[in-house]
């Protein structure tokens, strides 16, 4: 009796101890595993370890047009949004947010480039005028025009570069005195741009014709 009870408590001891050992073991596996893994840092797949970030795309929205002529014809008072310059309907010195192209009245207006007429309004000031939004947050606007528009020129058209907008008229009154022209203005990303950064105007040298100007004054007066 004494015997089996030996027996049995032996064979107790050496499960318990089989137990312990293999527990031991695990726990040596997981940490000899978990150090390697920290060392080798995430494991990521070979595709994305290689694969480099190439960033956002950019949308056709986003980038600017290539702009034409709204009209053909040289630019007579150029764009000066800090330098006051002189007007001759208003007889003082002030900024131009815009540039001054002169042609003859009734000349067709034409859009600068693909978009949307954004708006068709009257201003007191500036006379009949067309706005159109581009791409890249460009927006042409166009006045001075003849009070009666292009054909279904209307806010929300949309209109293809080269489509008729109106014709130049004779309706901004801060300009009336100048000789008939378009006055036409530039802003990209809700700020006012010089257009000639962006366009490429035929100009005469505007400095030139005011000091022949000058020079034939001084002669004259010198005759008299």
């Amino acid at each position: 009796m004494q015997e089996n009870e030996n027996k049995k408590n032996t064979r107790v001891f050496y499960l318990t101890l089989a137990v312990i050992l293999a527990v031991v073991a695990i726990l040596i596996i997981a940490t000899a595993v978990a150090r390697r893994n920290a060392s080798e840092g995430p494991n990521d797949d070979s595709s994305s370890s290689t694969q480099t970030p190439s960033g956002p795309t950019i949308s056709e929205t986003d980038v600017l047009p290539e702009f034409s002529l709204p009209v053909d014809g040289e630019i007579s008072m150029d764009f000066s949004d800090s330098v006051p310059v002189f007007s001759p309907t208003m007889g003082d010195w002030r900024t131009h947010l815009g540039v001054d192209v002169v042609c003859e009245l009734g000349t067709e207006v034409l859009a600068v480039a693909d978009g949307t007429v954004s708006k068709v309004w009257e201003d007191p000031f500036m006379g009949m005028c067309v706005s159109v939004e581009h791409s890249g947050k460009a927006v042409s606007i166009y006045r001075n025009l003849a009070k009666e528009v292009g054909d279904g020129i209307v806010e929300g058209c949309t209109v293809k570069a080269g489509d008729v907008l109106g014709t130049v008229g004779e309706t901004a009154m801060n300009e009336i005195a100048q000789e008939p022209h378009l006055h036409y203005e530039l802003t990209v990303d809700g700020k006012i741009v010089d257009p000639k950064e962006h366009i490429k105007f035929p100009t005469k040298d505007i400095a030139e014709d005011s000091e022949n100007n000058e020079s034939e004054s001084e002669q004259g007066s010198e005759k008299n």
